[in-house]
C-alpha cells in the first residue's frame, strides 16, 4: 500500500513538472524554440527584435524590442520547448524595482538567474534606461520520503540603471 501511494505520489510530481502554470496572454513568436541569439522581422509593418535572453533545461526566455533610436522595451515571454515546438508560453510581467533580483545575479538553489537585457522605456519627452532581469523559480515538492526541486514560475525584474 505505501509503494502505491509512493508511486502515486511520484506520478502526481512529475505531471506538475510537465503542466506548467498560467497560459500566455500573447503568443509567442513560432520560432521561439528553434532560434539562437537574436533576430529580427517585420510584424504588423513594425521592425521587431527577439533577443533570447537565456535557457534553463527547456525553458527559453525571450526580451522583445521596438526600434526608436534604440531598443523601446516592449515584452517578456518564456517558453517550454519539446524539440523545436513550444510545449507551453508564458508572458513575464516585469516587476519594478524588486529589490532582491535587481541588484544581484546570483543563483541559489531555487532561483536561477537567467540573464539581462537592456530596454527603454518611454517617460514624458524622454526615455528611461532599464536592465531587465530574468529568473527561473522552482519549488521543493516532497513525495512521502523524498523530495526534489520542480518549476514553479519565472521572473523578470525591470531595474532602473
Amino acid at each position: 500500500m505505501r509503494l502505491r501511494i509512493a508511486l502515486a505520489t511520484a506520478a502526481a510530481v512529475l505531471v506538475s513538472i510537465f503542466v506548467a502554470p498560467a497560459a500566455a496572454n500573447a503568443a509567442p513568436d513560432s520560432i521561439a524554440c528553434s532560434a539562437a541569439g537574436s533576430y529580427s522581422k517585420v510584424i504588423g509593418g513594425t521592425p521587431t527584435t527577439f533577443w533570447l535572453v537565456g535557457t534553463v533545461g527547456s525553458y527559453r526566455y525571450w526580451h522583445v524590442v521596438l526600434p526608436s533610436g534604440g531598443e523601446l522595451y516592449s515584452r517578456s515571454y518564456v517558453v517550454r520547448c519539446s524539440g523545436d515546438t513550444i510545449a507551453w508560453s508564458a508572458d513575464l510581467t516585469p516587476t519594478s524595482g524588486n529589490a532582491d533580483r535587481c541588484p544581484g545575479t546570483t543563483s541559489t538553489v531555487q532561483y536561477q538567474y537567467v540573464g539581462s537585457h537592456t530596454g527603454l522605456v518611454p517617460f514624458l519627452s524622454w526615455y528611461l534606461e532599464y536592465d531587465y532581469h530574468y529568473w527561473h523559480v522552482k519549488r521543493w515538492v516532497t513525495t512521502g520520503t523524498f523530495g526534489l526541486w520542480v518549476y514553479d514560475h519565472s521572473e523578470v525584474a525591470s531595474c532602473l540603471t
